[in-house]
């Protein structure tokens, strides 16, 4: 496949493949990866491109280029990151005890997390959708990464995704409240190992019930 990015003609081929989700494929070349959507209608508008810029920390990882074949938008360039974990894999006991990773690994990752959710706020930018799978750290666990960009909420476009494991019950609309509670509940999790709505309890038994009710597992 042969595409162009910005002032730059590629050829894309299955040894640039990385990875498939349900609506793209992403490659790589060099520093840079390649999201090309199964169906063009699925890419992000340019406007959003432009309002999304507005963000300049390097480790929130935003779209950069639309990408062209022919005539047509397929998808957009990012920053390609090699070697990362999802964050999620830092919840569990057995995976911290093999890599060695300690509370002050943990701490800065969720200052680092703190700081790019404000960024994007003082961008006038929410992220919405700040679930454990769009967070990356690299092999050393000391630098942390925003994916899932063209997915958050701007000036002119709404958010397009939202977990229900990080959704803030009590409110019908997004916010930079609702940001820092989904940024709560994973930080929850970096430190605890548990979502703070896990657990059993007598009368609410699902997650859903128990965050409608506010029982966390430090109710008494």
């Amino acid at each position: 496949m042969q595409v162009t990015a910005g002032n730059r003609t590629v050829s894309l081929s299955k040894s640039d493949f990385v990875a498939s989700g349900g609506e793209a494929s992403i490659y790589a070349k060099g520093k840079t990866a390649y999201k090309i959507y199964s169906n063009p209608k699925h890419t992000i508008p340019s406007k959003k491109m432009d309002e999304l810029s507005a963000i300049t920390l390097d480790n929130i990882i935003r779209p950069l280029d639309q990408i062209f074949e022919g005539n047509r938008v397929v998808g957009y360039t990012m920053r390609y990151l090699p070697s990362t974990y999802n964050l999620c894999q830092l919840f569990t006991k057995a995976f911290r005890d093999r890599n060695g990773i300690t509370n002050t690994h943990v701490l800065r990752l969720i200052k680092l997390m703190r700081e790019g959710v404000q960024h994007c706020h003082d961008k006038k930018i929410l992220i919405v959708d700040g679930n454990e799978m769009n967070y990356l750290t690299d092999q050393k666990f000391a630098e942390l990464y925003f994916i899932d960009v063209d997915s958050y909420q701007t000036t002119s476009f709404p958010a397009t995704a939202l977990m229900e494991s990080i959704r803030d019950r009590h409110n019908t609309t997004f916010s930079q409240g609702t940001d820092w509670f989904s940024f709560a509940v994973v930080s929850f999790q970096l430190f605890i190992g548990i979502h703070p709505y896990r657990g059993k309890y007598t009368t609410h038994k699902t997650v859903d019930e128990r965050m409608i009710h506010n029982v966390s597992v430090l109710h008494k």
